[in-house]
């Protein structure tokens, strides 16, 4: 009897809505009817589907519908009825039953099902907490649904050892999920440290890519062990949970009572915290929400040491965390400062009081933080468009911002230059600080060098665009601003306000090479524009249809003067030399000239030639006329 080959089953083939009973039988056809042998990714399947269905957002309840719809259609395929319309009668997947690994599927995702259920519930438990008993019945529905799956796999001798142990790690994690739940810490440990052992054997067994799921399970279970050795009475885990949580890696399980467990930590140590000292000056702190923000600066940077340098977005999301706690540090001392009589005293003597300079330190955590966070953005921006980047030794195709190229513009860079400089502006005329020289200076000078680095996308935009004297002016400017900020940053001395030296002059200097070559380039680039622009002049095609009197400037070999040299019959009608009919020209009218001297002209008389009287009201040219047509001749 020979050994079928094992059968993959993947997350991919169940991912349609409609699945096709036709299509379900081709694989069950492929199997060895003796001795099939099962392969089930467990861990791959659910995590694919949690991240495509609503997990990634942390909705549950989308997940739950997913689970849901997707369990009817492989029960219908399988032809596995749970009773009929009329009544429901539970069945079991036994032995004789599995004969495709379908059934595994379905197992996994009724106990899918149940685990979604119950989360939902948790995340409503914190306003009806009736829900939480609902919580811990479908997480134990749950348990005995992954305990089957185990079982069946267990003792099934068609399941591979893989998937075996996938189920068994799969039933571990269940359990450790109610026992933490339930507070039982060490079976909780237990049970997850088995988990984690499990996933870990995994891991190493596999590809590279296949490793990534499997080490970010394990990355995500170590919390869990974390807490539950603290509650036990470990005090050194405490550490180690500051620092996962820094790094975000911490299950959603564990998020709650992992800010609860800071929190909490942070008040013990908010007691002995009275007052700081900012700018030579001691600041009462009375509030308690503004010390606990303020312890959470001080343990800021022992996250980000814990987080790699690459991993930017992590970095980016533990400044934004910070971020929103100083705004709810500055809204609570805005409301203080209302109700403070000594600052309304202050405002009329022009003095800032302690809570106002409190509220002038907590906007300059702020407002540094924002710079500090916009930096690492435009790391993130350089490290996607290479074409952006300060160096010299660039390439010229590179260097000149491909237009057609995906991914970052030199208009992302100019907005976060721009936030940057509006901090730095905000920082100055912020009450206590806009008198307090050595911090303008020190203020000034980065924010000249910000402006220095502002340009320079400018200048990569009118280059893109192909506006080289543009380019070349805007460029001088960075020179300009580059040489003013490294000449006040050498003025001033190497410990003053040390804690704002955002920018060195290293990377001034570093943009200033960066500028000589393009300056160069933008300047070849002009002289290779012109000389194109004049041969594509000089190949330019001529417009036939206006007459060649009107186009004598402009040389053009006619074809039809070619076809009659060289005898070919019936050519073409050669081009007009003018235009006919000619176009009307305007030209002047005919003057009219109105003698007005013969209305003063008397003539002499004729009466005694003609025989008649003299009429003296008919003289000169009106008489003339009416004697002609025969006006006003009496009768």
């Amino acid at each position: 009897m020979t050994k079928a080959p094992e059968t993959e089953i993947t997350d991919s083939k169940f991912e349609s809505e409609d699945l096709k009973p036709d299509a379900m039988q081709v694989a069950e056809d492929n199997l060895d009817p003796d001795l099939p042998v099962f392969s089930v990714d467990i861990l791959p399947v659910i995590k694919e589907a949690q991240n495509q269905h609503g997990l990634r957002h942390g909705d549950y309840q989308r997940y739950h519908g997913y689970c849901n719809r997707r369990l009817k259609r492989i029960r219908k395929v399988l032809k596995f009825k749970m009773g009929d319309k009329r009544k429901v009668t539970p069945k079991k997947v036994t032995e004789p039953v599995f004969t495709d690994p379908r059934y595994i599927l379905m197992l996994l995702m009724t106990s899918e099902r149940a685990w979604s259920l119950a989360m939902y519930l948790k995340q409503e438990a914190n306003s009806e907490p009736r829900k939480r008993h609902h919580m811990v019945e479908k997480m134990r529905k749950a348990v005995v649904l992954a305990s089957e799956l185990n079982t069946l796999c267990e003792s099934s001798e068609k399941v591979d050892a893989r998937t075996k142990l996938e189920a068994q790690a799969y039933s571990a994690y269940m359990s450790g999920i109610l026992q933490f739940e339930l507070k039982d810490w060490v079976a909780a440990m237990d049970l997850f440290r088995k988990t984690q052992t499990i996933y870990g054997k995994l891991a190493d067994t596999m590809s590279k890519e296949e490793q990534t799921v499997y080490k970010t399970m394990v990355d995500e279970i170590s919390p869990n062990i974390r807490y539950c050795a603290y509650t036990i009475g470990d005090q050194s885990a405490m550490d180690d949970l500051m620092q996962m949580h820094g790094t975000g890696r911490q299950d959603p399980l564990l998020s709650e009572k992992l800010d609860f467990l800071i929190a909490e930590s942070r008040e013990k140590k908010a007691e002995s915290m009275s007052e700081i000292i900012w700018r030579n000056r001691t600041i009462r702190v009375k509030n308690n929400k503004v010390r606990l923000f303020l312890i959470g600066v001080k343990e800021f940077e022992k996250d980000l040491s814990t987080i790699d340098d690459n991993d930017r977005d992590a970095r980016v999301e533990v400044y934004d965390r910070l971020l929103t706690e100083c705004k709810d540090a500055l809204q609570v001392t805005r409301d203080d400062i209302r109700t403070d009589p000594h600052s309304k005293a202050s405002e009329k003597t022009n003095k800032v009081s302690d809570l106002q300079f409190l509220q002038s330190y907590l906007t300059y955590l702020r407002l540094t933080k924002t710079i500090q966070r916009n930096l690492l953005l435009l790391q993130d921006l350089q490290a996607k468009s290479p074409s952006m980047l300060l160096s010299s030794g660039a390439s010229d195709e590179a260097a000149a911002g491909d237009s057609t190229r995906r991914g970052p513009k030199p208009s992302d860079f100019i907005r976060l230059y721009d936030g940057i400089l509006q901090n730095l502006s905000e920082i100055l005329s912020l009450p206590g600080v806009d008198v307090d020289s050595e911090m303008s200076d020190a203020v000034g000078s980065q924010r000249t060098a910000f402006q220095a680095f502002r340009c320079f996308y400018v200048a990569q935009a009118y280059v893109n665009e192909k506006k080289w004297t543009e380019a070349m002016a805007l460029y001088d400017r960075v020179m300009e601003h580059a040489n003013k900020a490294m000449g006040a940053m050498v003025k001033q001395s190497q410990d003053d306000f040390v804690e704002f030296k955002v920018l060195n002059s290293s990377k001034l200097e570093s943009l200033v090479e960066t500028i000589a070559f393009n300056r160069y380039r933008v300047h070849a680039s002009a002289i290779l524009d012109s000389v194109a622009v004049k041969k594509d002049g000089e190949s330019k095609e001529v417009d036939t249809t206006v007459p060649l009197m009107d186009r004598v400037d402009h040389y053009y070999e006619d074809p039809t003067i070619s076809a009659l040299q060289s005898g070919k019959t019936n050519p073409k009608v050669p081009q007009m030399t003018s235009a006919y009919p000619p176009s009307f020209d305007p030209v002047p009218c005919k003057p009219l000239f109105f003698d007005l001297a013969l209305n003063h002209v008397t003539f002499p008389s004729l009466d005694k030639k003609l025989g008649k009287k003299e009429n003296p009201q008919k003289a000169g040219i009106t008489g003339l006329i009416s004697n002609w047509w025969g006006w006003g001749g009496k009768k």
